[in-house]
This record gives C-alpha cells, structure tokens and sequence, in this order.
C-alpha cells in the first residue's frame, strides 16, 4: 500500500523546464549588468584592433605605442601635453575599427598639428582646419574619446580608458573619479598614510580640589 501523502500545495513543486531557463537568463542578464556597472572592470577596456577582433585588455598591460602623428594630434586638439601614452595607443587601436580609412586619414591630422615653420594651432583653429579638409568627423571622434573614455556608440561602443578620461580634469581638485567609494580607482593600490601617535595634550586648567569629608576606607582585618 502507497501511504497517503498530503496534496501538493501549488507553486511549490519543482519549477517547469521553460520556467527554469528564464531564470537562468534573468540571472546571467542581472549579472553581465552588475559587472559592466564596475567601473574596476570597465578600466580594462575593450581594444578593436586593426584586424576587427575584440580581446579584453587589463589595466596595466602592455600595449602597442601610439604614432607619434596621432599623439601629436591628439596633444594640439586637447591641448594637453601630458596624455596618458597607454590611453594613446588604445584609443588609436579603437579608431581602426570606426574609420577603415585611418591609416589614409591621419597624416592628414597630423599636418594639421604639426605645421611646418609655425606652431602648433589652437584647438579652434585645428578644428576649423580639420573641417576644412573633411577630417571634422575624426577630429570629433578623437576628442570624445579623450574625453569620455570611449570610442564609438552604443552597442559598439570601446572603453579604452576611465580615470584618464579628461572630463574629470576640471573638477578634480574637488571631487574623485566616481566609483563605489569616495577614494577613487583603485584606491588601495596605494600606500597607506603614516601612522601617527598624537603628542599628549596637557589640560587647560588644574582639575578642582576635593571638597568634603569623604569616607575613611575600612582597614583589612
């Protein structure tokens, strides 16, 4: 004889074969979002390189050396002298993918920059002259990647850099680079602060005298 089982209560059997797989999918989905939403991660960006295949490239690794017409480019058109020379050579990768034509394309800029017998061009007047000989849209391609720390939009979008990005330069005297804390990336890489014993700080003034007649204390027999 079978013994007598109480009736299943509903929703609490084992879950349907289809049911199963969307949460699996809900859960790898909640996960890849989690992991993109590290800014730890995204800093190992992303790089295209000329043949079009996409590897992950972790912060610190080495990296190809950008040429020296586009790092040229790139100081006259941010006029900043002190770019970060991996973020160069990641960003110029990434552009080989975007503009198919780059290698063609950017002696052209880099005449631009560096004109012969004259200096170097305010970024205004470079970005008119870039216009002028149909270079705008790569010129604008490579100032948001400075910027901004990617090149390209939406689903093709390359992070080549986070920290570095320049549109934290501004305010960085008052605010961090955002991440989960208010240190910064990567904060503890970085040697802890001295450890310091404070000096003894003598009172301001004598405590009071005592008052009254306290309590003799009983002797040990």
């Amino acid at each position: 004889m079978k013994p007598d089982l109480p009736p299943a209560v509903p929703g609490t059997g084992p879950a349907p074969a289809h049911g199963r797989r969307l949460l699996l999918k809900a859960g790898l989905v909640a996960g890849a979002g989690l992991l993109w939403s590290n800014p730890l991660w995204r800093a190992g960006a992303l790089v295209v390189g000329a043949t079009g295949g996409a590897s992950a490239i972790a912060a610190g690794a080495p990296v190809a050396q950008a040429s020296p017409g586009f790092v040229a480019f790139s100081r006259a058109i941010t006029e900043h002298d002190d770019l970060d020379p991996v973020t160069a050579a990641r960003i110029e990768l990434a552009m080989r993918r975007d503009f198919p034509s780059f290698d063609q394309l950017l002696p052209g800029l880099a005449a631009l920059a560096t004109p012969t017998g004259r200096p170097v061009p305010a970024a205004r007047v470079l970005l008119d002259a870039a216009s002028a000989a149909g270079l705008r849209d790569l010129t604008m391609a490579i100032v948001t990647a400075w910027y901004t720390g990617t090149v390209g939009a939406g689903k093709t979008a390359v992070v080549v850099a986070y920290a570095q990005a320049l549109m934290y330069r501004p305010v960085a005297d008052g605010q961090t680079v955002p991440t989960y804390c208010n240190y910064g990336p990567l904060w503890w890489t970085h040697a802890p602060p001295p450890v310091r014993v404070s000096a003894p700080v003598a009172p301001q003034a004598p405590p009071p005298a005592t008052t009254g007649n306290p309590e003799p204390k009983a002797s040990p027999h």
